[in-house]
């Protein structure tokens, strides 16, 4: 059965999906082969007892998507570990939507559309909108097509359905009630169960993020976060054409091409994207030289200024409001080989026209057309140095072969690049821009920068041959005159073009050693990759295989596929040798314990047919960012004044516990009189108490059990596994003996009581539900009778928990 986002089967027969990756994951692993079974019926609800009947009988191996029930657990055998978690969600449309993540919870009551049949859904919304103080009505429903209806027709503002079940032309406004779903098996055969078992507890060791980048690919793709409403798009179609000014000529970010005199570069790139995305439609205006740049602006008369440095100097000097960068570069102090870097007080700047306000006081400098005169008259002598960034400087030293340059960074910080709205700024213009520049994904803004960036051949040997017009003169003259003068000339300009290449390579080695990157190129035809060996940089792929060259600018390795196939992740051959995506993060361990994230940017290059010959590419090594997303993750399970788990994650954690039936106990925790304790010491000296609650009850239980701040001044512990009786009264009678001592205000001791109600667990499966209201209302008695003490009761069968 197909299930879009899970496992579905294209027009040309192929299949993707979560699932269908992840099985391929496990198949990396274990050399495993599979057969896909298509399952009988005309509803999904008929398809799916079909494979549950073709499972319980034998004739699969393997279904994938199963939740657990200690009911079908008796059916089927299960691995410890899931390969997933879906989450109960409300799902919104993603144009013309009155509801959005900021705004869900002061809108006001919400007319929420949900099956009919889907009981325990219904338990989750109603727990989840108690919590949050959510008011809402349903708008009952008898089949999922029925839902996106009562939305779009405006009887309801979202539907109720599960995140791995997206919806086209919908996406998630918020997740909760999260349950894992796993491969099962045929019972009383685990082969294949604890084979996944062991395969899928390797995956998360070497691979702890692919469920959530495959959760990303599959389901995360309708985010809505920076879409732009009907009102946006409208304001975008109906406007004007924008008038662009474009300062001086800074290739690759932006130049006008000198036959055609269209603009090109990165900025001409982020503008046809705007373009694409928005409906708004522009106009290139270039700025002409002027003694006063603001006066420049004003006399092109035009209304965004494009490759604008992100920063408030250059702002204010232009009257510009600045939209979110669309590139970073970083600054380079660019010299003639004869000069001291450490000794330029007295030496000639080159400056831009439109640069001349940032020269140092009492400095000597002089004034250049573009940036790339200044570069000549660096290279020539005419100037000293002037100042670069990591992408024009390369760029025009390789096309105008500028052999005195060399640089030196000038700091660790990036510039950022973006348009600049002239002022007085129509808000929505703004706000139309800014949106569609940080909806970009990493991988969109990197292909658009990295296309835009490459130098183009066709003007890489038409700036080569302008630049040597004598020597081809010469040459010309050899040939009418002298064949052997033409060989000498030939062989002249061969060793010197070898020189300029070597010489180029070792700055763009000293470059990219400076930006943490290193760049490849692999021939499909020949097999061979090209690896740069960047001076001071430690490689971050394993090129051990591969020769040096001669000048340790480069390792060649031959018959590269094969042996990164043997040696790597697939995942790492596929992104240098047959990209499917134009960018991949993973882990990667070249020496055991040496064990590194790293984000690869591939290219594939074609010819004039349109077949690949080549990939192109550069490796960047991301631990930091790495491991900042998985601590921004940590914080987001606890809360931030105690460090306990926060209620959402200690619902999710004890409610596996509690319908596996593995959870001894549920215990719910209140402080007594604690508005007492802010009215009379103030809230500080409140803070203090909880954090201090906290700390008593870690030291109370096990470190494997779960402590939680549900609120306020109300705690819970979920004791997980077996917990003698004695032992239970043994800590909540000390915990009520003790009370909790916290200091005031002056710095006197005060104590607080504890009341406890909680409930005993002898392995058998309860809802969160359930057992939550059982505790809570032992708790209650507990405070009623004097506050001060414990209650401790067996817990009473409730209502079995529903997959």
């Amino acid at each position: 059965m197909d299930i879009p986002g899970m496992i579905s089967r294209n027009a040309d027969g192929s299949l993707e999906g979560y699932t269908y990756d992840y099985l391929q994951r496990i198949a990396q692993f274990t050399g495993w082969t599979y057969e896909f079974v298509k399952a009988e019926g005309e509803t999904s609800n008929e398809q799916a007892i079909d494979l549950m009947n073709m499972l319980e009988d034998g004739r699969i191996d393997l279904e994938s998507g199963m939740t657990y029930s200690p009911a079908l657990d008796d059916t089927y055998e299960y691995p410890r570990n899931s390969y997933g978690t879906a989450h109960t969600s409300l799902f919104v449309p993603n144009e013309n939507a009155g509801i959005t993540a900021t705004n869900l919870f002061t809108e006001g009551p919400l007319h929420i559309a949900i099956l009919s049949s889907a009981k325990q859904r219904r338990e989750e919304l109603d727990y989840f909108c108690e919590k949050n103080n959510l008011a809402y009505t349903t708008v009952e429903c008898a089949s999922n097509s029925e839902l996106a209806q009562k939305v779009r027709s405006g009887e309801a503002d979202a539907f109720l359905s599960i995140d791995i079940s997206p919806v086209e032309g919908f996406h998630v406004v918020t997740s909760f009630a999260g349950r894992p779903f796993f491969f099962a098996a045929p019972k009383g055969d685990r082969t294949i169960i604890d084979e996944i078992d062991r395969t899928i507890e390797r995956i998360n060791e070497s691979n702890p993020q692919l469920q959530s980048n495959l959760y990303e690919k599959y389901f995360g793709k309708t985010s809505a976060s920076f879409a732009l409403n009907a009102e946006e798009l409208a304001f975008a179609r109906n406007h004007d054409t924008l008038r662009v000014g474009v300062i001086s000529e800074k290739a690759p970010l932006q130049s006008f091409d000198k036959k055609t005199g269209e603009l090109k570069g990165v900025s001409r790139g982020m503008l046809d994207y705007v373009e694409k995305q928005t409906g708004l439609t522009f106009e290139i205006v270039p700025i002409d030289r002027s003694d006063n740049l603001l006066d420049a602006v004003r006399t092109a008369d035009v209304e965004i200024v494009a490759g604008v440095e992100s920063n408030d100097a250059a702002a204010s000097t232009l009257d510009l409001s600045l939209t979110a960068p669309y590139m970073t570069t970083s600054l380079l102090l660019v010299y003639n080989r004869h000069v001291d870097p450490d000794n330029l007080e007295s030496r000639t700047l080159a400056l831009p026209w439109d640069m001349t306000n940032t020269a140092p006081a009492g400095s000597d400098f002089i004034i250049c057309d573009s940036i790339e005169d200044c570069f000549k008259a660096v290279n020539e002598g005419r100037a000293d140095y002037t100042y670069g960034t990591s992408y024009t400087t390369p760029y025009y030293s390789n096309i105008d072969g500028l052999s005195n340059l060399l640089t030196l960074p000038t700091s660790t910080q990036t510039i950022g690049i973006s348009f600049g709205i002239v002022q007085p700024v129509e808000p929505e213009l703004l706000s139309v821009i800014d949106k569609t520049i940080r909806g970009l994904s990493t991988e969109e803004l990197d292909s658009i920068v990295y296309e835009n960036a490459l130098i183009d051949p066709d003007e890489h040997v038409g700036a080569f041959i302008s630049s040597h017009l004598l020597e081809f003169a010469i040459g010309a003259i050899a040939v009418l005159m002298l064949i052997i003068m033409l060989l000498v000339l030939y062989l002249r300009t061969r060793v010197l073009s070898n020189r300029r290449v070597r010489e180029e390579n070792l700055r763009f080695q000293k470059l990219y050693s400076l930006t943490n990157e290193q760049l490849f190129e692999y021939s499909m035809g020949t097999d061979t990759l090209i690896m740069s060996n960047p001076s001071g940089l430690k490689n971050l792929v394993d090129v051990e295989a591969g020769e040096l060259s001669e000048d340790r600018s480069h390792y060649i390795i031959h018959h590269a596929h094969a042996l990164i196939a043997e040696k790597s992740d697939p995942e790492l051959l596929d992104a240098l040798t047959s990209p499917s995506k134009p960018f991949s993060e993973l882990q990667y361990e070249p020496d055991p314990g040496d064990a590194h994230w790293i984000r690869i940017v591939s290219h594939l290059v074609t010819n004039d047919e349109g077949r690949p010959i080549s990939v192109i590419g550069k490796i960047t090594r991301v631990d930091e960012e790495v491991r900042e997303k998985m601590d921004l993750s940590k914080r987001a399970q606890h809360d931030g004044l105690t460090g306990l788990l926060n209620w959402a994650t200690f619902r999710e954690r004890a409610e596996q516990q509690l319908e596996t039936g593995t959870c001894g106990a549920l215990l719910v925790i209140d402080t007594d009189d604690f508005k007492s304790v802010n009215d009379t010491y103030g809230h500080l000296a409140g803070d203090a108490a909880l954090r201090q609650t906290a700390t008593v009850l870690r030291n109370a239980f096990r470190s494997h059990d779960l402590i939680d701040r549900l609120g306020g001044d109300e705690f819970a512990v979920c004791i997980c596994g077996s917990i003698e009786h004695s032992q239970l009264v043994e800590r909540c009678s000390l915990l009520v003996e003790q009370g909790v001592e916290f200091s005031d205000q002056d710095g006197i001791k005060r104590l607080i009581t504890l009341s406890i109600g909680g409930i005993e667990i002898s392995g058998t499966p309860l809802s969160y539900r359930d057992a939550y209201q059982q505790a809570d209302s032992i708790l209650y008695r507990a405070k009623a009778d004097g506050k001060d003490r414990f209650v401790l009761e067996k817990a009473k069968e409730g209502q079995s928990p529903i997959s």
